[in-house]
């Protein structure tokens, strides 16, 4: 116990010294790249600009194989700057984009969330797009046969396909994005992708995930899965078609 406690007041004591330092742009970046979660978190809510997209970069590097509170503080810190005009094409590469997709269904929600938001500024929603379907299918490829013995593996699947549904929906809401496909200026045919996917998803036992494919299904019209969800008998799912 006292370990413990001394341990606690030492990381207190250092964070507190640690705050009342003043750092350079240059500084906070460099401890961005470091393992000192401490800092890191302080460092994260004094980031107020980025100047390239290597520096997009260790930021959105955040987002992935780091503590809960490091994934949740950048997630806040990309949507505040990718929301800005000048800082929105700095997080515009595959790269970025990628962490962002494994951000999507991240086990907090709250960076779920915010990555959800973040996606909207997203330039090459094509990649962003087949990424998601592929994610989508993977999981529905990996959905376990008996819901009785695989209630945990079940949960886990039922929640990536919930935020990569709601994922497609913020995509595919953005008036940008609607015209384009309406422009025919997409690379690629979502729409057979798209059928396949919602075609298994309105079957769901989880009426959460019925919910998520009536929004979509309803926002893109795609008429025949409408017509095997208008008469659902939960109240949320149909609700869209009302």
């Amino acid at each position: 116990m006292n370990n413990l406690y001394d341990n606690n007041m030492k990381m207190l004591n250092e964070a507190i010294e640690f705050s009342n330092t003043q750092l350079s742009h240059t500084s906070i970046i460099n401890i961005l790249k470091s393992d000192n979660d401490i800092k890191k978190q302080y460092c994260l809510i004094e980031l107020n600009k980025i100047n390239t997209e290597e520096e997009a970069i260790i930021l959105a590097d955040n987002l992935i194989n780091k503590s809960g509170p490091i994934r949740e503080t950048a997630s806040y810190k990309i949507l505040d700057l990718i929301s800005n005009p000048i800082y929105m094409n700095f997080f515009q590469s595959k790269i970025i984009i990628s962490s962002f997709i494994k951000g999507i269904t991240d086990i907090n929600p709250t960076v779920s969330r915010n990555i959800i938001e973040v996606i909207k500024y997203v330039s090459d929603f094509n990649f962003l797009i087949k990424n998601i379907i592929s994610e989508i299918n993977i999981t529905l490829s990996q959905m376990p046969d008996s819901e009785k013995n695989h209630s945990y593996l079940l949960n886990k699947k039922n929640f990536n396909l919930y935020w990569n549904l709601e994922a497609l929906f913020s995509i595919f809401s953005s008036n940008e994005v609607k015209q384009k496909v309406i422009d025919s200026e997409c690379n690629i045919d979502y729409t057979k992708d798209l059928i396949n996917i919602l075609s298994i998803t309105a079957k769901s036992q989880d009426y959460t995930i019925r919910e998520k494919t009536a929004k979509l299904s309803s926002l893109l019209n795609i008429e025949q899965i409408i017509n095997i969800l208008k008469n659902d008998p939960n109240i949320y799912v149909k609700k869209y078609f009302l």
